[in-house]
């Protein structure tokens, strides 16, 4: 499983699967959330209206994170039990740490993406349902020609190996590799 904000990108070996994310729009309402403390700097925590507004959105904001993530890791975790496949997910333990060294413009809307919330669903839900769970070392996994093994280039989002031709988006490129990753344990 490859996440970013917009989709989530599965791979069982045969078929590439994407999800959309509610993310951006729980985005939004964080934003909306931030605009309007901006806006009133100082009155926003004592103005009533303003304050129930802020907190309102906040909540909604992470409401939707935490249907979305429930929601999606149900589907995820009944399709591999389905076809009884095991669930490889990348570790993203040292995702925090990586963001205290990102600009600050950006580093919101990474804490928010709710990486954390969506792996602890898909934990807990493939638990409950017994499905085989892995956790794997995400790096290089979309750096990496799944067919070749040589190192890719980018042009935007677009991987291009030089030795193989193979040709295939980030995420395409991060779930088949994850996936790979299996095979190779």
């Amino acid at each position: 499983i490859d996440v970013n904000l917009k989709t989530i990108t599965t791979y069982n070996g045969i078929e590439v699967r994407r999800y959309r994310t509610r993310f951006t729009e729980a985005l939004s309402k964080r934003a909306r959330a931030e605009e309007l403390q901006r806006k009133y700097p100082k009155r926003w925590r004592y103005n009533k209206r303003i304050l129930n507004r802020v907190r309102a959105l906040h909540k909604r904001a992470r409401n939707i994170v935490i249907d979305f993530s429930w929601k999606l890791a149900r589907e995820i975790v009944a399709r591999a039990y389905r076809h009884k496949h095991a669930i490889v997910l990348e570790d993203l333990g040292h995702l925090r740490d990586s963001i205290n060294e990102k600009d600050d413009s950006i580093r919101w809307k990474l804490t928010l993406f709710a990486y954390r919330k969506l792996q602890h669903a898909i934990i807990a839900k493939a638990i409950e349902r017994n499905v085989p769970i892995m956790i794997v070392d995400p790096r290089n996994t979309s750096t990496t020609c799944p067919r070749c093994g040589s190192k890719l280039t980018y042009i935007h989002r677009l991987a291009i190996c030089s030795k193989c031709g193979f040709l295939a988006d980030r995420d395409t490129i991060g779930a088949m590799n994850i996936w790979l990753s299996l095979i190779h344990i």
